[in-house]
């Protein structure tokens, strides 16, 4: 007989107070079925857990910048936590909380254990592959971000059970990027640009897995043939200065703006006239979910899940990556798009969103992989008592 309550344990490596698509869904979770707690495997320079302060018990298990090498402290608590905490269903993040999460699992004699995969090519090598053969074992699913990225975990360990990898898309809170009530107008001047420029934007890690410096290569051509245009960069990280130094050597320097991380993503992304996502890899980017979700059209590259959402030409523009050319002609065409051209993308766009990626509709399918593990686990249970 199955419990009336089940308690569960969300296993991260480390906070982050950017939004996480599967936190969200676990905090709309019903309370008086699911008891949930969070788990990360440091605290390092955390200052304010937004999840703490929403009334949910949270543990640190380190306060260590990085945890490189196996630490048996880490996995000690773990286990104590789950234990005394009766975890029922142990979800796990990413690769380091998953190893921990497995053991831990099997040590504490926690019913469910899942690992949840967030990107495309997790198994870089064999040793891997061998590593994964074990690790997934212990676990009762393993949870793709994407179907493009289930199968690439399919793909690259071809003994785990086809059965055991499903995929649970990202997700996005509808409401949270429809109902902003600034005006366009008061939006851009948020981003620093006049009122009356065509602004292109894009929201991401200032990394080489991005293809930013193909996207800056494309604004010199599109601001040929649109003076008005200006390019938004939002994001930090480790290729900053180096992008800087190429937008410098272009004519076109004082219309790219780089913003920096910001935290009011559904504000900013009004000031938008069309959303560019230039990545050379993706598992299922949420940017490109909020930005259709708010009405902007997009312009993305055909990379991992991203091909899931845009789905048709009526509800984006995909283009080959590393292809600055091809960037140039659709970002130019977007530009040059009506008006009421424009508002047929964003409506097919945002229903589409509507459908398919909110957090009631992917939530539902999150709660149902909870309970059928939880049933299995019952039902297990009561073949081995049967049996005895």
């Amino acid at each position: 007989m199955g419990k009336d309550k089940i308690n569960l344990a969300l296993f991260w490596s480390k906070y982050s107070s950017t939004v996480t698509s599967v936190n969200d869904l676990v905090l709309g979770l019903d309370k008086e079925r699911y008891k949930v707690i969070f788990i990360y495997m440091t605290g390092y320079s955390v200052e304010k857990n937004l999840i703490e302060e929403a009334g949910y018990e949270v543990f640190y298990l380190s306060n260590i910048e990085f945890i490189k090498a196996f630490r048996f402290s880490i996995l000690f608590k773990l286990v104590k936590i789950l234990k005394e905490n009766n975890i029922d269903i142990l979800h796990c993040h990413r690769h380091k909380a998953s190893f921990y999460g497995a053991i831990a699992g099997v040590l504490a004699k926690t019913p469910v254990v899942l690992s949840h995969v967030h990107g495309l090519s997790r198994t870089k090598n064999l040793g891997r592959r061998i590593f994964n053969f074990i690790l997934f074992k212990r676990f009762n699913r393993i949870i793709g971000c994407a179907k493009s990225v289930r199968d690439d975990v399919l793909e690259n360990n071809p003994l785990v059970s086809r059965e055991k990898v499903i995929a649970l898309e990202n997700s996005v809170d509808i409401d949270h990027f429809t109902k902003v009530s600034i005006s366009k107008v008061e939006a851009k001047k948020m981003l620093g640009v006049p009122p009356d420029v065509f602004v292109f934007g894009t929201i991401a890690r200032l990394a080489p897995t991005k293809g930013l410096s193909y996207l800056i290569e494309a604004f010199q051509e599109v601001k040929k043939h649109k003076p008005s245009a200006h390019l938004i960069l939002i994001g930090d990280g480790q290729c900053r200065a180096e992008l800087e130094e190429q937008v410098l050597n272009t004519l076109c320097s004082d219309s790219v703006h780089f913003l920096g991380h910001r935290s009011n993503i559904e504000q900013l992304l009004k000031g938008m006239d069309v959303f560019v996502l230039s990545s050379v890899a993706e598992g299922m980017p949420l940017v490109i979910l909020e930005a259709m979700a708010a009405g902007i059209p997009c312009i993305a590259t055909r990379v991992g899940g991203i091909e899931e959402i845009i789905n048709s030409d009526e509800v984006g523009t995909l283009i080959p990556s590393k292809d600055s050319e091809a960037l140039t002609k659709a970002m130019i065409n977007m530009g040059e798009a009506s008006m009421e051209e424009l508002e047929q993308y964003t409506k097919k766009a945002s229903d589409r969103i509507r459908k398919f990626y909110s957090h009631d509709v992917v939530r539902k399918k999150l709660e149902n992989t909870y309970e059928e593990e939880m049933n299995l686990y019952y039902e297990n249970h009561r073949r081995q008592e049967s049996n005895v």
